[in-house]
């Protein structure tokens, strides 16, 4: 039997080669396959990164970036009040330390979120813990209500009240009235405690407010992530709609 390229054995399985001179299979066995290696995971390096992970609430992300900015704000602010008018040197040093501390952590987590990994929920709590720590400390240090440092509070407030969920806020907000509360009552004259109580209520009321417009800032991003999907689908449907009546066309 021949073929218009080779002369072809009488069962078609063979085919004479004139190059080689020699019958060859006319379908040759597949080639064996090998099996791929997988490749060998390396043990992951602990260090800083081992705070940033996957563990993070959607809203806690969103507002990283508040706490970051609004602790840097207050860094600055508390290095310039710290040496406005100084009292003495080791109120300096205390204030300094506190400070210091409190910018090598916000350091960290701000070069977490340029690296597009935020920190981890409970690294992100401890950091908004350490705010009222500090700040407590430098009223305490300051004479207590005397002390303008207290509006610090509000800008720790403002990042925990926008970023945290509601009733966190709200343990943070008690824990903050209860400490400052304390403070201010031991320190202040008798004819203040209408002031005492004043900065009390607006520390309550910016954690409130903070706090509704997260929440409604967290509700308008659902409803247009919703409407988003909803055209996506929308799109989809009538995208393979047109598809089944185009196939159902008889050609000519």
């Amino acid at each position: 039997m021949t073929t218009a390229e080779h002369l072809t054995s009488p069962d078609g399985k063979w085919y004479w080669d004139g190059v080689d001179q020699a019958w060859k299979p006319k379908h040759p066995a597949p080639a064996p396959v090998v099996p791929r290696e997988e490749p060998k995971k390396e043990p992951a390096m602990k260090g800083l990164s081992s705070f940033a992970g996957e563990v993070r609430s959607e809203d806690l992300a969103y507002g990283q970036s508040v706490l970051v900015w609004g602790r840097w704000i207050l860094i600055g602010t508390g290095l310039l009040l710290s040496f406005w008018s100084p009292k003495d040197l080791m109120t300096l040093q205390v204030q300094l330390a506190a400070i210091i501390a409190l910018a090598f952590g916000n350091f960290y987590l701000h070069v977490q979120l340029l690296r597009g990994h935020p920190a981890l929920d409970n690294v992100v709590y401890a950091a908004s813990l350490a705010d009222i720590t500090v700040v407590t400390a430098l009223v305490v240090v300051q004479n207590g209500y005397p002390s303008p440092v207290f509006i610090f509070y509000f800008a720790a407030i403002v990042g925990i009240s926008v970023a945290f969920p509601t009733w966190m806020t709200a343990g943070y907000t008690a824990l903050v009235i209860g400490a400052y509360g304390l403070i201010s009552v031991s320190t202040a004259p008798v004819e203040d405690m209408p002031a005492v109580f004043t900065r009390l209520l607006m520390i309550a009321a910016v954690a409130l407010c903070g706090n509704l417009f997260a929440r409604s800032e967290a509700k308008r991003r659902a409803d247009a992530i919703r409407i988003h999907n909803e055209m996506l689908d929308e799109v989809e449907q009538k995208s393979a709609f047109a598809g089944g009546t185009q196939n159902a066309v008889p050609t000519a």
